[in-house]
């Protein structure tokens, strides 16, 4: 799927036939699986073409409710900018405390295969979002994942793959 991603980002976002083809290819999964996940918030919007009883679901999207059910102010933060329009759109609900930040040179970093760098970048920011005053992090892109590691106590980062076990495991 990294062509998909990149085909978005070369558009300047998701456009209505890239939309399309995707919706296609998830409709082909449908029928072999219980559920399908949606792991890129670039790609995420997608989901929404189908029905509750289709089980398409976006990781963001389960981190999204995870923050809006926090009382106080929380932090979404992102690695790549492409991300930050529909991550907005998903995370800032009316009455929600939730700001999105874009953790600068973060996709650079991971695009230029800088791993220890992209997460040491993360990690920072989710750090000073803390202590700023943030009641919860979200990680909202998968490859952010790892970071939440580096946080052995609480409050460690909500991050969208362990969110989204949760959500399979519960519909067995």
């Amino acid at each position: 799927m990294p062509a998909l991603l990149a085909e978005a980002e070369r558009s300047g976002g998701m456009t209505t036939a890239l939309r399309r083809r995707i919706a296609q290819m998830i409709e082909t999964l449908l029928p072999q699986f219980d559920a399908v996940l949606i792991t890129c918030s670039t790609l995420g919007p997608v989901a929404g073409d189908f029905s509750a009883q289709d089980r398409v679901m976006r990781t963001d999207g389960m981190l999204a409710e995870a923050l809006q059910r926090q009382a106080g102010r929380t932090v979404a933060l992102c690695a790549a900018e492409s991300t930050l329009a529909v991550t907005r759109a998903l995370f800032c609900q009316p009455g929600s405390q939730v700001e999105v930040a874009l953790v600068e040179g973060a996709w650079a970093a991971f695009k230029a295969g800088e791993t220890t760098r992209y997460f040491a970048l993360i990690a920072a920011a989710a750090e000073q979002s803390y202590q700023q005053g943030a009641v919860a992090v979200a990680l909202a892109q998968s490859s952010m994942t790892p970071v939440a590691q580096q946080f052995p106590d609480t409050p460690r980062p909500l991050t969208g793959p362990h969110l989204a076990l949760q959500a399979c495991y519960e519909l067995r």
